[in-house]
């Protein structure tokens, strides 16, 4: 039996901050560039990390796929609840190959909700991509506990993972994600990532403050070493139409 991903088409609120000309099928084309380049720094990373020929243009356009779920509850999600559990629509790996293509970008951009969640089948996506196209896709530590194997299925060249730090200290994380931080898994989580060899690069979400931050940093340096700050940034957070007014409540 194939195995089918569980994908959220744009619905709801979501929609007020999703263009219609970027809505494609269930899908939607996303340009990182838009806002500034502020928020998502991945086509410039990426050409930092690797010898690809692909233009920095051509990075910042993006094929992106929500998948379903997520086990946080940031306020400030801009896919909001809607966007996370939604109604969902499955697809086999192929038939997300042939809409990426038909899409015409160079970035798969496997999104959420918390697509770490999937981790196990990341490689059925990676092994079909063209040869000509770019692997994406997000990691929060503690959507369960990793296993190296998952990460070494999808150790290529063109695969490039943001690791987002959700919150710097407990009470960090507990403000900006609505729930309790589990620190032994999140350093058991960090630990397989940077030994299984994948190119990562790490971004911070809304930090109490520069002082906790630098904390952060100089505690994980001492375990893993400092290169795994390479290219990290802190990233800015937009008010969004859909959030106006509005609550991300999980019931």
């Amino acid at each position: 039996m194939q195995y089918k991903w569980k994908v959220v088409p744009i619905q709801g609120r979501q929609l007020l901050d999703v263009r219609q000309e970027d809505l494609f099928g269930d899908f939607r084309l996303c340009e990182t560039y838009r806002g500034g380049g502020g928020y998502d720094q991945f086509p410039k990373i990426y050409k930092k990390r690797t010898s690809s020929a692909i233009e920095e243009s051509e990075l910042s356009k993006q094929f992106v796929v929500q998948l379903y779920g997520c086990p946080l509850d940031c306020p400030y999600c801009y896919v909001t609840r809607d966007g996370v559990f939604g109604h969902y629509v499955e697809y086999t790996t192929e038939e997300l190959i042939d809409a990426f293509v038909a899409s015409g970008t160079r970035v798969f951009h496997l999104m959420g909700g918390a697509p770490g969640l999937y981790l196990e089948h990341w490689w059925r996506i990676v092994d079909q991509l063209p040869e000509y196209a770019v692997f994406h896709s997000d990691l929060l530590l503690v959507e369960k506990d990793y296993k190296k194997g998952w990460f070494e299925s999808i150790c290529k060249p063109n695969v490039l993972l943001a690791v987002d730090i959700k919150g710097v200290t407990s009470e960090d994380f507990l403000r900006n994600t609505q729930r309790h931080l589990d620190w032994s898994q999140l350093i058991y989580n960090m630990r397989v990532v940077v030994e299984s060899g994948v190119e990562f690069y790490i971004t911070f979400t809304n930090p109490i403050s520069q002082a906790h931050l630098n904390v952060f940093k100089w505690e994980f340096s001492s375990s893993f070493g400092k290169s795994i700050f390479d290219d990290s940034y802190v990233i800015d957070l937009v008010e969004y139409e859909a959030l106006k007014g509005a609550t991300n409540e999980m019931s």
